[in-house]
Formats: C-alpha cells, sequence, structure tokens
C-alpha cells in the first residue's frame, strides 16, 4: 500500500525564471549529510538541522512562478539550504545598497581587495578569524585607506587544505572609492594605494612577522558604465559566505575525494571555527543605507524572503505545499 502511494506521488520542482531548477532536493540531502555529522560529532543542533525545510509552503504565481511563504530554517552556519538563502539575500541588499550609493556618488569607483593570511589548524581557526576581523577594523581606520572611502562590503571565506590538512581563512572586499583615489603620479600619490602598500598596510594592521598575500583589482570604468562590473563584483563577494568550506573542491576548483573521517573532522573544526563569528560586513555609507533601507540581518534573520518579494504583492492562484519523504529522499506535492 505504501509503495502504491509513494508511486502515485507528484515530484515538486521549483524554476527560476529563466528554466533552471533551484535544487531543493539536492540541498536537502548535504543538509541531512551535515545533520548526521553533526550527530555522531554530539552537537545538540543536529535535530535542527534534520528538521530544515522539511515542508516547503509556497504560493503559486499568476505566471506559474512559485514563492516560499513559509518553513522552518534552522540557520547552521554550514547548511546549504540556509547559506543559499543568506547568499541571494545578501546579493540583493549588495545591490540594492551599492546602487543607492551610486546616485550619491555618481563617480565613485571600484576595487576589489582580498587579504590573506598563513594557513592555520583547525584548532587555531576561531582565534585567527577573531584577529583577522580586527585586523580589518585597523586598516579600514588608517588615514589614507579611511580619506579616500565611500563604502566598503566584506566577505569572510575558510577554505581547507587536504595535503596540508589546514585551513586557509581570508577576507574578500568590494571597496568604493572617491575618483580622486586614481588621481595624479600613481607613483607618489597622496591618495593612490598600490599592492605594495596594501600589502604593508594590512601586515601592519595584523601586526604579522611575514609578509601576507594581497590581491588589489579596480573594476573598470567602461563595465561600471555598462551596470555589470560591480554588479558582478557583488556577485563575487556575495558568494564567499555562501560556501564558508566546500568538501567536494580544494581552492583552485578542482575535485577532491575526502574519506569520512575527513569530513567530520572539517566540520569539527568549522563549526568551532565559525562560532559567534559574523562573515558579512556593510561599512561606512553601505552601513548607513543598509540602515536607512531597514534591511534585515542576512546572517540570523528571516531567510524566507530573501529579495523584492519582501516588498511584492502577490496575486495568487494557488498553495502548494512540499514535503521531503525520507524514503525517496526527494520533495513531493501534497495533495
Amino acid at each position: 500500500m505504501e509503495n502504491k502511494q509513494n508511486q502515485a506521488l507528484k515530484i515538486f520542482k521549483d524554476k527560476t525564471k529563466s528554466g533552471k531548477d533551484k535544487k531543493w532536493q539536492e540541498r536537502k540531502c548535504k543538509n541531512i549529510e551535515l545533520a548526521k555529522q553533526l550527530e555522531e560529532l554530539g552537537y545538540q543542533s543536529f535535530r535542527r538541522v534534520y528538521l530544515c525545510a522539511e515542508v516547503l509552503k509556497f504560493v503559486e504565481r499568476e505566471d506559474g512562478s512559485l514563492k516560499l511563504y513559509q518553513t522552518y530554517f534552522c540557520k547552521n552556519k554550514l547548511c546549504a539550504i540556509c547559506n543559499w538563502r543568506r547568499s541571494m539575500k545578501y546579493s540583493y541588499q549588495a545591490e540594492r545598497v551599492i546602487e543607492e550609493a551610486l546616485v550619491r556618488y555618481p563617480k565613485g569607483r571600484f576595487l576589489f581587495l582580498t587579504l590573506t593570511v598563513k594557513n592555520v589548524t583547525g584548532e587555531n581557526l576561531n582565534q585567527t578569524l577573531s584577529k583577522i576581523t580586527e585586523g580589518f577594523r585597523r586598516l579600514m581606520q588608517y588615514k589614507k585607506v579611511d580619506k579616500n572611502l565611500i563604502g566598503f562590503l566584506r566577505a569572510t571565506e575558510v577554505t581547507y587544505s587536504q595535503k596540508r590538512e589546514d585551513y586557509h581563512p581570508h577576507l574578500h572586499v568590494l571597496l568604493m572609492v572617491k575618483s580622486s583615489y586614481f588621481t595624479g603620479n600613481r607613483g607618489n600619490s597622496e591618495n593612490y594605494i598600490s599592492q605594495e602598500e596594501w600589502t604593508k598596510l594590512w601586515q601592519k594592521a595584523m601586526k604579522l612577522d611575514y609578509t601576507p598575500m594581497v590581491d588589489i583589482r579596480a573594476v573598470k570604468n567602461k563595465a561600471v558604465e555598462k551596470d555589470k562590473g560591480f554588479k558582478k563584483a557583488i556577485l563575487e563577494t556575495a558568494k564567499y559566505p555562501v560556501k564558508p568550506f566546500d568538501m567536494e573542491k580544494d581552492k583552485d576548483g578542482n575535485k577532491i575525494i575526502l574519506s569520512e573521517d575527513e569530513k567530520l573532522q572539517i566540520v569539527d573544526d568549522m563549526m568551532n571555527g565559525l562560532h559567534r563569528k559574523r562573515q558579512i560586513g556593510f561599512g561606512k555609507l553601505f552601513k548607513e543605507i543598509k540602515k536607512e533601507m531597514d534591511f534585515d540581518d542576512i546572517e540570523n534573520g528571516n531567510l524566507i524572503q530573501t529579495g523584492d518579494e519582501e516588498i511584492e504583492k502577490v496575486s495568487a492562484v494557488r498553495q502548494i505545499i512540499a514535503v521531503w519523504n525520507w524514503q525517496r529522499m526527494n520533495y513531493f506535492i501534497k495533495e
């Protein structure tokens, strides 16, 4: 009887406007894997993770698209479903904030900054992330940086090295600077900061006894004028908090195979390393605009409304409920 009922169930599908699968099933499977790992490691939060997005309630719009209006999200920092929702929320908020910043400073320019430190063990990850946050705060307060800076977005990424069995925490930062940043002789400018100078400032801010790797690149004017350059940079920063780590690929994007013990160790290290750590930051004018727009907290706030749908008036055709089937490991529509 149960098998006949299962065969009659209709598989739930949710697609983007361009027709791409939103991958609810794939993310729920990863969520379940995480819950099992947390249970084995003794984290009491495993129960909440198992329950994440188990029942999804949508309204169907007149055009056939779906709008999520009710579910339970666990908000675990390593949950594939919750990080996907955070990514959408961050991308939306960041784009809205930058669009408004450009209205106020139409001649503003954009830089993409990557700040690194040496790899650390899992045991030292939490402390190192705290030091990086403090070091970044000092860097942004240095006179030559501050006088040029209009606003910034900061995203934290941690990659795992299987070969070294350690972690590489670093920051990806989108900076909006005054147009005067690029004026004058770059070799001897009161405003322009070369890569070498950025490196020295970061070393000083972090109080390091070695020279760290720092990368700074300008988002080209023409790209900004075409409304593509800064949006691409926003999406670039947005994707990092989504994947605090990737168990399937290394930092170069190559596929890696980890043993179950290695996966457990990584989850344990990341749970401890990211504990009480904010991975996303808005600064200066961007922070002010975010507050003016009364945006919800990205990391700990509502993950059901992630963008335009917060203010959208939906004309619902019908309600659709998708329920996770633990036997068949997929979502099915509840008739």
